[in-house]
């Protein structure tokens, strides 16, 4: 499940994912993806809109431990207040409250390419989880698909 508030970069990663080459549009429903790797490994992706993150959060939160593995919060390296909107995502999910069985959870960093040519990166100081810093627009797919996977 990729969750962040909008224009992160959350349908971008996947639309690099999935060898789309059009351009994404605005996310305005939920979208599923299944993303086949090599060795028969099937990754479905959740990619929730931004602008209903906290709330279709909320609703898959029980969902979650019946489908699934990970949960991927998604910022962007520039805006630090997409970083910390993801503290309200995880109150959605109820992780700190631990009454979500996650098996994984990563924060990615994304626009990496960006905040090195702005010369500003926000990075993870504020979630006790893994984090990736990318750039999904420029990063090869297969050093993406490490993150989901």
């Amino acid at each position: 499940m990729l969750l962040g508030v909008g224009g992160v970069g959350k349908t971008t990663l996947v639309y690099r994912l999935m060898g789309l080459s059009a351009t994404p549009h605005v996310t305005l429903r939920p979208g599923l993806y299944k993303l086949y790797l090599a060795g028969g490994k099937v990754v479905e992706l959740l990619d929730v809109p931004g602008q209903h993150a906290t709330e279709v959060a909320q609703r898959a939160a029980k969902l979650m431990r019946h489908f699934f593995d990970k949960a991927v919060l998604m910022y962007d390296l520039t805006v630090a207040d997409t970083l910390y909107s993801l503290s309200e995502v995880l109150d959605a999910l109820c992780i700190y409250g631990n009454c979500l069985a996650a098996r994984e959870i990563a924060v990615v960093g994304n626009k990496r390419d960006l905040a090195e040519e702005y010369g500003y990166m926000v990075e993870n100081t504020a979630l006790p989880y893994p984090t990736y810093y990318i750039s999904a627009v420029k990063d090869p797919p297969e050093e993406l698909v490490k993150i989901v996977a």
